[in-house]
């Protein structure tokens, strides 16, 4: 039973009951590092051996000129590559995969376009990515491209060359034996109703380029306060766009805090100080099997071992992996889960 309690007295307790290494032959188990929650470095140290990739959050693909025109791209971020924590983590798991984000950050619609359409362009950009992580000896790059271009064009027509391009880039990743990773957009509404940002036949082209795709189920936008990733949207998510093998369920290890007309997002720290309060109550939202936290004038949605777990187990169903957002928001004991 999880009480109040029980989630401060254990929660950095760290545990290998359900790591079963024979079953997890294939199974994804993706945790994402960010530098700003820098607790999830540490964490990444300790669990390794559970985990087949890393992501840490380091690089940005920004637009690159000659002669006021566009060129190529550059990649930003190597200031944050830490190689003395890669090579612990190598030494824990000599199978990890360690795939850095990148973020196609800061491009304006004219460019985008222009990196889309423009084969040559494309080119340059793509080699010097994938020369770029061939380089530093990576196993590969989780890519953020898609959401990204359509936010600069502000138009889904455009989807189609961006397809295309996660293609070229993932030939020139290949190329260079290493893996791709793509990120879309949770596909349905609150309302369970298709959002039109990616549909079963786009993520179907995507995944036929890619090593594996990440669904963003999580950030669930409904018109009243109901979880992070409520559990039947988390599924139609998953249902919907026909997710197989190379998918990857997005699984998040922060909250949200609603009050006062705004939602701000929480963290560990933050939580675990709502919870010592004595004016708080913590009880299980049937409707979105997530744990909620109740106070006067606020509502905090935030995982708990009970809502993580029913979604593993739910990923192990569907025989899709999970991916971590990320790894440094959450408890420790929250990967306790993993197999």
């Amino acid at each position: 039973m999880i009480t109040k309690a029980t989630i401060v007295r254990e929660n950095e307790q760290l545990n290998d009951d359900f790591y079963h290494p024979g079953d997890k032959e294939g199974y994804v188990q993706l945790a994402y590092i960010t530098p700003w929650n820098n607790r999830g470095y540490d964490l990444a140290k300790k669990t390794a051996h559970k985990l087949s990739h890393i992501s840490p959050v380091w690089f940005q693909a920004k637009a690159a000129y000659e002669n006021s025109k566009l060129h190529s791209c550059n990649v930003e971020g190597s200031h944050d590559i830490d190689r003395n924590w890669l090579e612990t983590l190598r030494e824990k798991n000599e199978k990890i995969k360690i795939v850095p984000r990148i973020l196609f950050d800061g491009w304006s619609a004219d460019d985008m376009k222009e990196l889309l359409m423009s084969t040559k362009i494309a080119k340059r950009c793509f080699e010097d990515i994938a020369n770029f992580y061939s380089r530093n000896q990576f196993e590969g790059a989780v890519v953020e491209i898609f959401m990204q271009a359509l936010i600069a064009v502000q138009s889904l027509e455009i989807k189609e060359f961006v397809i295309e391009s996660i293609g070229d880039l993932s030939k020139a990743m290949k190329k260079l034996h290493m893996e791709i990773i793509l990120t879309v957009p949770a596909p349905l509404e609150w309302s369970n109703q298709p959002n039109n940002l990616v549909t079963p036949d786009e993520f179907k082209k995507i995944s036929e380029v890619s090593d594996y795709v990440q669904i963003m189920t999580y950030d669930y936008h409904g018109n009243k306060p109901a979880g992070v990733a409520p559990y039947d949207w988390f599924e139609n998510c998953i249902f919907f766009l026909g997710a197989g093998p190379k998918t990857l369920a997005g699984l998040n290890f922060y909250g949200y805090e609603f009050g006062n007309g705004k939602v701000e997002p929480i963290t560990a720290d933050r939580y675990l100080k709502l919870l010592k309060e004595k004016n708080t109550k913590l009880d299980f939202d049937m409707k979105s099997m997530e744990h909620r936290l109740v106070m006067p004038k606020v509502v905090v949605y935030f995982p708990s071992l009970t809502s993580l777990e029913l979604r593993i187990n739910m990923a192990h169903r569907y025989e899709i992996g999970i991916a971590i957002w990320d790894y440094g928001q959450g408890f420790d004991y929250f990967t306790n889960l993993l197999i």
